[in-house]
């Protein structure tokens, strides 16, 4: 997330839309703030970008209805007819069949930590584990209530299936959508703000009525972009190290900001989040797993409790790490 909460990027947009309306009525107009870029330009952005949030939210949505149906796939220990209630049972069953001493008793796949990167893996386990059950029971196969080997197969194709959509979403179409949305609004950190965003465009027309307007009604009434202002967001120095494969350590210095509540780490599509306080002006660390750093650290930054960046890192190869 930027500077500016997503529920306010159109009102701020369209807080400049009215403006720059009024101003076309003065004598002159219509006005551009730059070669090429007047009002009906800033409007087709707009209507962009509302169709991208639109879209973002529409999948967003798509997203969670696919995590619940997933879930509901397995099912939770609080359904007595879900798999997961199901797989409790699965041991005594086999203990029921075959005897406590039966070899296949001491090979029952444990049900371990049930994660949605899990699921695929218990399934098999169970299934293979299952058609060896059934092979040592000959004619009269293990039956879990109703529940059959065939129909823990059949599982573990619709839960693939359903992985596979969920992992389309989450990481590569809602990833790539909303590099498209910031890419469009520049609500980024300054360096990666294209000159084309709607930011940039907004704060050259900023510079033009405060030119053209100096001491006016329209100069006193402009808009501001950001919510706290538009001078540049504060700046911390980071350094990072990677510890293992997928954990990376990070440490920063702390710049003082009350109201910092979560830090952010971003890795390509990747971005992970943490509680934050420190002491300030501190060199703190934080370890974080899930992550694999490639040719630099992408984004570091600081958030209030709101979610909206508050301040952003800049890497420090030489910044020590804390004792």
């Amino acid at each position: 997330m930027g500077r500016i909460n997503l529920d306010d990027l159109l009102p701020m947009v369209d807080r400049f839309v009215g403006h720059w309306t009024d101003l076309n009525t003065l004598p002159g107009g219509p006005f551009e703030s730059e070669p090429g870029y007047g009002l009906p330009a800033l409007t087709a952005q707009r209507a962009a970008l509302h169709t991208q949030l639109d879209d973002i939210g529409v999948k967003e949505q798509q997203a969670q209805q696919l995590h619940d149906e997933r879930d509901g796939l397995f099912g939770v220990n609080t359904d007595p007819n879900s798999w997961y209630s199901m797989l409790l049972l699965y041991k005594p069953a086999v203990i029921l069949r075959l005897g406590r001493n039966h070899a296949l008793v001491g090979s029952v796949p444990n049900l371990g930590k049930v994660a949605p990167g899990s699921l695929l893996g218990i399934v098999h386990s169970f299934t293979n584990h299952w058609v060896e059950v059934n092979t040592a029971l000959g004619a009269t196969p293990l039956t879990l209530g109703t529940k059959t080997v065939a129909d823990l197969t059949a599982l573990h194709t619709a839960l693939d299936a359903k992985l596979k959509a969920v992992t389309v979403l989450d990481d590569i179409t809602l990833p790539r959508e909303r590099a498209e949305r910031d890419q469009l609004t520049g609500d980024v950190d300054e360096a990666h703000r294209l000159p084309t965003s709607i930011i940039s465009h907004l704060e050259n027309y900023q510079t033009y009525v405060h030119l053209t307007q100096a001491g006016t009604p329209s100069e006193a009434s402009l808009p501001n972009i950001f919510p706290d202002g538009s001078s540049p967001l504060p700046r911390f120095d980071f350094n990072n190290s990677t510890l293992a494969p997928g954990q990376e350590k990070t440490w920063h210095v702390d710049p003082s900001l009350p109201n910092a509540a979560v830090l952010v780490l971003k890795e390509g599509a990747v971005e992970l989040t943490q509680a934050y306080s420190a002491t300030p002006g501190s060199t703190v660390a934080f370890t974080w797993s899930g992550v694999t750093v490639v040719d630099g650290l992408d984004t570091m930054e600081l958030r209030d409790a709101t979610g909206r960046t508050i301040a952003r890192g800049t890497f420090n190869a030489g910044l020590g790490e804390p004792a």
